[in-house]
């Protein structure tokens, strides 16, 4: 055995040189042989830790996560001043999504040298992987600052920003980190996303396409791409984009799923559940990472087999999904428990509200998520008087307003104890200033009647009232065991309520407690029930009309054009309402009994209440 020690510097210099040499050069298989026999004569102290750091990067680079780890875990304790090993180490654990454990060393780290902008970036993916968006904000901002012409944390940043919804500012850090490096093709898809969420579709593909033209070999951006196609209802270009992808990635799981997608678009459900069983094996096999990929396909799957009527491996499906989404980061950084105490706060004070009173004023379109808004949305939309808004948290923010203007330091709603009582102490132009931001936000309606949608509003109609008198509801209405089954077979875009849904209890309390405030309240509402508007669309959408004032119009009549001329529907609802009416919805509930039976017992008072039968009483539930 050579020992380095003795034998002099150079003897290991030469070889470390011509090892990472090799590597640098992707000549693996000559590299780690070398760093082995280096390794051997020197087996102590920071120099054998940094041997073991080298390694590691090369095993990991190589595929070999078990020999990486092995040499990382030896670094950091031969080279326990080493600010880079505990980096390094880092870096691979982000990659293996061990999260606490890559925390633990990219904290050391940054400990042993907190100027360096990378330590600093991999500190702040720690903190944006494992949900705490502000504390990933502060590191990369301090990498940006140690270092502004590194594109990473720029494009970090936009992560951060577009996920917090403050989207003009991360378009501007996204396009900083694309002018300081313009070929980077996940920054692309990354500004895709945005787009995407800002219903900018041509923005969208656009960047999509950069990213493919860029590296054409990795079919993440293929995906991503067929997904907005899809979802925005370009079923040809889809079609056309899936043939040229599937040439090019014939076994791509993502590829695939999105086939599937759109061969149940085109009506063939039995060839698209055939599809996505076939791939299901492998989709479980995925890796943590892959999670809302694995998510997606198997809510997907599940309303395959609800389609073919197999309830049990439909609920199974669903079932799997939400338990999957309940053990991410984005699931864990919610407290449920504090979002219904909320509601019993509300509840606590709640009280008739009084009548409309004053000039017209506009309509908040509410009611449990899943009951039909979307669709009444699309109609409503279609008649050439009305402008229904996207779903916005714009009542939240005026919640948040009022709470700083009456000087309470919650950040919202839900942890202002002040609230509701702080509605009595509203001023008059405090009540201005508050619609104010209603129409700041929402823009100019063009002298159309605004329709305000957002389904969990319902919570705060004494607020609403408060600060627009003259407000009117539509009420959204759907069979409370239908309402709450759809809510968990979809997935959503989590929040502080929609993360209730990852659970069917949790989805039936939150029914409960949104309907035991609302009837306290006993606001004038006109109710749409959803089994209506598919039975007798044209009285029941007759009688929306008058109560809002307005005419009838057979423009309404065409609503599933609208839906396919609107571009993206941020809704789950975005396939259905592009189709005719169909009453295979309605009653489903029925099928799932056993699958419903904890639940049962929480939903049934609110169906007598809202005269619903709970008994197989329908015969043509599908």
């Amino acid at each position: 055995m050579t020992d380095f020690s003795k034998a002099g510097a150079n003897d290991y210099k030469t070889l470390h040189q011509q090892a990472m040499q090799a590597l640098r050069a992707g000549r693996l298989s000559e590299g780690i042989p070398i760093l082995e026999r280096v390794l051997r004569g020197v087996q102590q102290g920071p120099v054998a830790g940094s041997i073991h750091n080298d390694l590691g990067m090369a095993y990991w680079q190589s595929g070999n996560t078990d020999e990486a780890k092995a040499h990382f875990r030896k670094a950091v304790k031969l080279a326990a001043q080493n600010p880079f090993v505990f980096n390094c180490y880092g870096s691979f654990l982000l990659s293996q999504r061990q999260l606490d454990e890559a925390a633990e060393m990219i904290k050391r780290a940054a400990q042993l040298k907190p100027d360096h902008p990378e330590i600093q970036a991999n500190l702040g993916l720690v903190h944006y992987r494992k949900g705490a968006m502000a504390e990933a904000e502060k590191c990369f901002v301090a990498a940006i600052n140690l270092n502004p012409n590194w594109p990473v944390p720029h494009a970090h940043l936009g992560n951060v920003l577009r996920d917090t919804r403050r989207r003009a500012p991360a378009e501007k850090a996204y396009q900083h980190a694309l002018k300081l490096n313009p070929n980077n093709p996940a920054v692309w898809a990354d500004l895709g996303d945005l787009y995407f969420a800002l219903r900018r579709e041509k923005d969208c593909a656009d960047c999509y396409r950069r990213a493919i033209s860029i590296d054409p070999s990795h079919d993440g951006a293929w995906v991503k791409l067929l997904d907005m196609l899809e979802k925005t209802n370009a079923l040809d270009e889809a079609n056309e984009t899936l043939a040229k992808a599937k040439t090019r990635f014939p076994s791509s799981l993502g590829i695939l799923a999105q086939e599937a997608k759109l061969l149940r678009r085109a009506k063939k459900d039995a060839e698209a559940l055939a599809l996505m069983e076939s791939l299901a094996p492998r989709m479980k096999e995925l890796p943590p990472n892959n999670a809302l990929f694995v998510i997606e396909f198997f809510f997907e799957l599940g309303q395959l087999h609800d389609l073919a009527n197999d309830a049990e491996k439909a609920f199974a499906c669903f079932t799997y999904a939400n338990s999957r989404q309940a053990a991410t980061p984005d699931a864990r950084q919610y407290d449920k428990t504090a979002y219904v105490s909320a509601v019993k706060r509300l509840q606590d004070a709640a009280a008739p509200l009084p009548a409309r009173t004053g000039d017209a004023a506009p309509v908040f379109l509410v009611g449990f998520p899943r009951s039909g808004t979307t669709l009444l949305d699309q109609i409503l939309s279609s008649h050439p008087a009305v402008r229904v808004t996207e779903e916005k948290p714009v009542v939240d923010k005026m919640l948040a307003e009022m709470a700083r203007m009456t000087g309470n330091p919650a950040k919202g709603w839900i942890d202002n104890k002040d609230y509701p009582a702080a509605l009595g102490a509203l001023t008059d132009a405090q009540v201005e200033e508050l619609r104010g931001i209603f129409h700041a936000e929402h823009g100019a309606s063009d002298g159309k009647l605004l329709v305000d949608k957002l389904p969990l509003n319902m919570l705060h109609a004494g607020f609403i009232r408060r600060v627009f008198p003259g407000a009117k509801f539509i009420l959204a209405l759907r069979h409370p065991c239908d309402s709450v089954l759809s809510c968990y077979m979809q997935r959503f875009a989590l929040n502080a309520a929609m993360v209730h849904f990852l659970d069917l209890k949790d989805a039936a309390r939150l029914y409960d407690e949104a309907f035991t405030l609302w009837h306290k309240q006993e606001p004038d509402a006109h109710i749409v029930k959803y089994e209506d508007v598919v039975g007798d669309f044209r009285a029941t959408v007759k009688a929306t009309l008058d109560y809002l004032g307005l005419p009838w119009d057979e423009a309404v009549m065409e609503y599933d054009k609208t839906a396919k001329d609107r571009g993206v529907i941020n809704t789950p609802s975005y396939r259905q309402v592009t189709e005719k009416i169909y009453t295979r919805a309605s009653g489903r509930w029925l099928r799932y009994r056993a699958q419903l039976a904890p639940v049962l017992g929480t939903l049934a008072p609110h169906a007598e209440k809202l005269a619903y039968a709970m008994d197989d009483a329908r015969e043509d539930a599908a």
